[in-house]
């Protein structure tokens, strides 16, 4: 494999560190900055997708997407309401 040298920041340096320690903890095993740069661009991408997913047309007006919330809230608010009742 080819390599090459970067340069960073001692503060990009330093977050790139924070995450290797994160991923050493989940995985066990010792990571190195190729593998922190490979989670975080496959992570990125991941999140780019789930967006995309999320702004996709659903067929509603936004008055019935409005609708549809403020019925929300307020079921989640009287649910609230019956749960201080039980246990205050």
């Amino acid at each position: 494999m080819d390599s090459t040298t970067i340069k960073i920041s001692d503060q990009t340096r330093r977050e790139l560190l924070k995450v290797a320690g994160e991923l050493q903890s989940k995985r066990g095993k010792r990571v190195d900055y190729e593998g922190v740069i490979e989670y975080l661009l496959v992570r990125s991408r991941r999140d780019e997708r789930l967006l995309m997913e999320a702004m996709k047309p659903t067929g509603r007006s936004s008055g019935q997407a409005r609708s549809a919330l403020r019925q929300g809230r307020s079921e989640d608010k009287q649910g609230e309401k019956e749960l201080e009742r039980r246990y205050t």
